[in-house]
This record gives C-alpha cells, structure tokens and sequence, in this order.
C-alpha cells in the first residue's frame, strides 16, 4: 500500500513562501506515488493574500487532494471564525477517513499546534515544520510558549534548517535539518530567448511590514530607470495601498503593478525578466527566499543589498558572481545607473547557476524522515 501523507499549511491561493513551499513539496511526493492529502484554508480566508486566478492549479491524478473547510462558522463569540478550530475538525476527519500515516504540518502556529492535538487524537505521527516570522514572533518571543513547546517536544520529527537548529534541538532531539526550499529545476530552467527584455521587477507578498523587504528603496530605483526599463511589482496585500501612498504619483505611475500569481505559473513570471530586486537588510530575522533560489535557477540576476547574498545562499547554489548585482539603496541615481550597465554587460543566452541541493535530493531527504518514523513505529 502506498504510503498517505497529510499536508496541514497555507496553500494556494493564498499568497505567500509557505504555500509554495507545500505546492511543491505535494507536487513532488504525490509524483512519486504518495497519497498526498492538503489540508488548508477555506477560499475566501486569506482576503487580500488571495491569489485571483482562473486556472486551478495542476494535479497528479489519483495521488492528491485538497481538503478545505467547506461550511460557514454559526456566529458565536464576536470577530471569531473560529477557522483554527475548523482545520483541527478538518484535520482529524481526513486521516480518520483516508488512513494517513504522517501529517507534516507547516507554520508553528496554528498548524503545529493543530497537529499536536491532532495527534493526541487519532495517534498520527507528527512532523513538525516552521518558518522564520513564526519562531520568532511567537517561540521566541515568549508568546503561546507554553503550547508550542508542549506541540514542538511531543512531534516525532522537527524539521528545521541551520539558522534554527539550535533554538529547536533543546526542545526535541528528532531534529532534521534540512533547506527550507529548494526549486524543481526543472520547472525553473531558463528559457531560449537569446537578448535581454530590460524587464526588471520586485516579487513577493505586500503586507505592513513593506519597509522591511526595502519596497520603497527598490521603487526609488525603479523610478530612476523607466527611460529604459519596464519596472514591474508583482504582489498584494493589505499594505499596498499604504506602500503606493508613500510613493507619489510620479513614482506610482512609472511602475507595473500586477497582482500575484501562483506557483505553477512562477517559471513563466521568471522567464519574461531580466532580473529581480531581493532586498534583505532590512529584514528582522534571516531567511531562505523562495525567489532567490527560483531566479538563480532561471538564469535571472539579482539586484540586492547585501553584500554577503552569495555567501547567505552558498550552500544551495554555486552562484555565478556576474548574476548578483549589489546596489546600495540610498543612492538610487547611482543604483540604477550600475543596473543599466550590468544588464547590457550580461552575457545571453541565460545560465542557471548550478543546484548544490537538487529538487530530486530534497524529496528523498523528506521521504527518508517519513520512511524513518514509520520503520521506528512498525510493530
């Protein structure tokens, strides 16, 4: 019997790394033939993290299902959907009905909590995954501590990377440190075109904390190369229409501003740039991104503000060094005459930098968790 595995996490369309990163990760188990169940939001819960697209998404026929709750809350206690709750009744409903064995569970909060109970309940083996802001927000932060380390000690496996481990291997010794991340190369390849489009953009989700991934920094840039650049911003969120506000006109209407899409049309997003703006200083805790490693992959450079990118993403890809461009962002005239330059010194057609960690190695590393936990409980 092929083994069934739950996914319990933030899943298109809503926006965001998670969701993607479970996009993938289904994608590639249900390939290999697990049973791949996803349990998330309902539609309509992320509100102005939703993706708006009118293609569902691809699946492996017969290997993956999404689960959602599908009924309204009765009003009860005021300003409460009470949606932790329904994805708990949710999550227990599906490995009861469908015979899961693992529930890999994204988020710390809610879903590591939900699979804790989860397990109490049914006697799931649980895996446990976080992300950055989750951990510390909330672990670190003193915030729900309680609950979360009761959730984080009582899971069969934490999963986690090295910016992490340490804080986590004091709460549970079944650590997995492993990326967060890694693309399907070949999704991601580069595409044939042989010339550069001068088509540069700003990828990611838009919330109030834009200052923080230096929004407004890239826009400056922008601004400044729209003689001979097409400048795109692709995101949404709840932030954007205090982000646009702080531009002006001028800057605002010099901009493409097209809303988000989802992972499976990622590659297709990647393959009409030239480049991409990843900007992290400002960022309050280190990350893996997403479209960091999507871009290197499709041959795209990258425009950051940190002189260290290289060396941050060393061990997942062998960068080559003319793809990165470091620009100081308080000198935006200077930033965007070092972008018009560099694009035209490019060589085309587009090379990916090289995957030291491959798409392939990376489900085998997650099936291997799953394989072991299963072989420590067979009777």
């Amino acid at each position: 019997m092929s083994n069934t595995v739950a996914l319990l996490s933030k899943y298109p369309p809503l926006e965001g790394g998670i969701a993607a990163k479970t996009y993938w990760l289904a994608k590639g188990l249900a390939s290999r033939g697990y049973k791949v169940h996803i349990i998330t939001h309902a539609t309509g819960a992320g509100r102005a993290y939703e993706i708006q697209d009118d293609n569902r998404h691809p699946t492996i026929e017969g290997n993956l299902w999404v689960h959602r709750p599908q009924y309204e809350m009765p009003w009860h206690i005021p300003e409460d959907q009470e949606q932790t709750l329904a994805l708990l009744d949710l999550t227990i409903k599906v490995i009861r009905e469908h015979g899961v064995q693992i529930l890999d569970t994204g988020y710390l909060l809610p879903y590591g909590i939900i699979g804790h109970l989860a397990k109490l309940s049914t006697g799931v083996h649980h895996v446990m995954r976080h992300g950055g802001s989750d951990l510390e927000k909330f672990l670190k932060g003193g915030i729900l501590g309680t609950v979360l380390k009761e959730a984080i000690s009582k899971s069969d496996v934490v999963i986690t990377d090295k910016w992490y481990r340490h804080t986590l291997e004091s709460i549970n010794p079944h650590i997995v440190c492993q990326p967060s991340y890694v693309p399907d190369g070949s999704a991601f390849k580069p595409n044939i075109n042989r010339e550069p489009r001068y088509r540069l953009a700003a990828i990611g989700k838009i919330n109030y904390y834009w200052q923080h991934k230096g929004l407004h920094l890239v826009a400056e840039i922008m601004q400044k190369l729209k003689e001979k650049f097409e400048c795109w911003i692709v995101g949404q969120g709840n932030g954007i229409s205090d982000f646009q506000r702080s531009l002006g006109s001028q800057t605002v209407s010099s901009i493409d501003w097209r809303p988000f899409v989802p992972p499976w049309k990622m590659p297709d997003l990647l393959h009409q740039l030239d480049g991409v703006f990843i900007f992290e200083s400002g960022l309050p805790h280190s990350t893996t991104s997403n479209l960091a490693l999507e871009a290197l992959c499709s041959g795209l450079g990258i425009i950051t503000d940190r002189s260290d990118f290289i060396e941050r993403y060393k061990d997942l890809m062998s960068i080559n060094r003319d793809r990165v461009l470091v620009v100081s962002p308080s000198e935006p005239s200077s930033a965007a005459e070092a972008i018009v330059r560099w694009i035209q010194d490019q060589a085309y057609p587009r090379q990916p930098s090289r995957q030291l960690v491959t798409y392939g190695g990376y489900l085998s590393s997650n099936e291997a968790v799953y394989a072991g936990i299963l072989a420590q409980h067979r009777p």
